[in-house]
């Protein structure tokens, strides 16, 4: 198939770009711009425009006309948002609106697949279900939530069809140091000290990379539409004990020390019901905590390595 996708340059975009490449699809990317270095696959035209430029995106679905649109172009840092709103809402929210109406301008068009977050969802003790609340609790929660609300209701006014998805936290970057799995992994590779910020007792459902990808390819290559998905592991586990699994595989024996800085509006408990990605989308996650951490404690100690030499 022909897919199109925002944000192809970015964390999950990248890898999608390179699953969907050797699965056979014929893959552009719109950038706007991007500091990280990675390079395409042969084959994989990158195309610059920005997301607020309406008619820039037409014409490129027009020139392109794609069979799948996946919106993955987004603001995404949560802890950036509370002093920059105005962009998150433009970005993700203006944004989105804007790919919908250009990929519509495809007359092949079978899927517009957005990515969604956890964060849309009202906080609560239990695994989240899709027809739970929707609440966003942060400014970039907000602006994902109208962006998946406006999605809807394309699909019901404009007849666009429709893939949702909303993953959990998800590690294994290889440009990025500041997230949490990340920050850990690096810093437990470098010092014999790990100061964290929240509290050991937050809840998440970690999951890896490859998997969060797989979540896609699923949703392109399925029939099902018009659909919201949560894509998880459905695993819980604490921050504390996240931390004692990354040093057991790694034979850390550090000091870590938790801070009293709460992280802003961190939810407690944040864990996603995946059981419709499984039945609808034959979703399987295939990582568990240990192979995850694994295969990303292993890309980082050969990165670092570089840096020492």
């Amino acid at each position: 198939m022909k897919v199109l996708i925002t944000g192809g340059t970015g964390f999950i975009g990248s890898h999608l770009i390179q699953k969907l490449h050797e699965r056979g699809h014929h893959v552009n990317v719109i950038v706007k711009h991007s500091t990280r270095p990675f390079k395409l696959p042969d084959g994989v035209e990158s195309i610059t425009a920005d997301l607020l430029d309406i008619q820039g995106l037409k014409k490129i679905v027009r020139d392109y006309q794609p069979e799948v649109v996946c919106n993955l172009a987004a603001m995404t840092p949560v802890r950036f948002s509370f002093d920059n709103p105005f962009i998150y809402g433009q970005t993700n929210y203006i944004g989105t609106m804007n790919m919908i109406f250009a990929a519509m301008e495809s007359p092949i068009l079978k899927k517009f697949v957005h990515a969604s977050t956890a964060e849309t969802y009202k906080p609560k003790d239990i695994p989240i279900k899709e027809t739970d609340e929707l609440y966003g609790s942060t400014p970039y929660g907000v602006s994902k939530v109208a962006a998946d609300y406006f999605v809807r209701v394309a699909g019901e006014c404009y007849g666009l069809p429709y893939i949702v998805l909303r993953p959990s936290n998800t590690y294994g970057r290889k440009n990025e140091r500041g997230y949490f799995i990340e920050k850990v992994i690096t810093t437990m590779l470098t010092s014999k000290r790990l100061v964290l910020d929240g509290s050991p007792d937050v809840i998440r459902d970690w999951m890896y990379v490859d998997d969060h990808v797989q979540g896609y390819i699923r949703s392109i290559e399925s029939d099902v539409k018009n659909e919201v998905f949560n894509v998880s592991t459905g695993v819980q586990s604490t921050l504390g004990d996240t931390v004692e699994k990354i040093k057991s595989v790694m034979s850390w024996d550090g000091e870590v020390i938790w801070g009293n800085k709460p992280r802003p509006k961190d939810p407690k408990y944040l864990v996603l019901d995946n059981s419709k990605a499984r039945q609808l989308l034959n979703f399987e996650p295939k990582y568990s905590l240990e192979k995850g951490f694994e295969e990303t404690i292993n890309w980082w100690r050969q990165e670092l390595s570089k840096e020492v030499k």
